[in-house]
């Protein structure tokens, strides 16, 4: 089975866990071959963040549901964890769950900008900061990483 595969089936497969335990899915990431292959899920709280216990539980329960579907026909690791602060946003999903938290700009002429992420779009990030909000073009974004401290 190919790695999107895999990530939809695991998107599946989670969703229904974590909206029973009022949690959110941040991201999933699958790499690596055979033996060496890393399932990584990053999970939050909607308005608080997970617990290491929250991140145990959920494992235990993705766990069971993973070998019971044998959707990955060799051994890997399975990774659950919390984002982490200082997180690089990449995907939509990341960006959709990183709204009204604090970021980083880094501008791809090597400036800076921190602020709220108001909102986005295709085409734009909306910043919100002591300067009020500002649109800033995603072309001219480097990388948008997470600033919560």
């Amino acid at each position: 089975m190919d790695r999107e595969r895999i990530i939809e089936i695991v998107e599946d497969i989670i969703s229904p866990i974590l909206k029973a335990k009022d949690l959110v899915l941040v991201d999933i990431d699958y790499k690596g071959l055979g033996s060496r292959s890393v399932l990584s899920v990053y999970i939050d709280g909607r308005e608080r963040p997970v617990t290491l216990k929250e991140c145990e539980e959920v494992s235990g329960l993705l766990s069971l549901e993973l070998d019971a579907r044998d959707i990955i026909d060799h051994a890997y690791v399975l990774e659950v964890s919390s984002p982490g602060l200082d997180r690089v946003l990449r995907t939509e999903r990341e960006l959709e769950w990183a709204k009204g938290k604090k970021v980083k700009i880094h501008f791809e002429d090597g400036r800076e900008m921190k602020g709220r992420l108001s909102d986005f779009s295709e085409e734009d990030f909306v910043i919100e900061n002591e300067s009020g909000k500002t649109n800033i073009k995603r072309s001219k974004v480097r990388k948008i990483k997470l600033d919560e401290v």
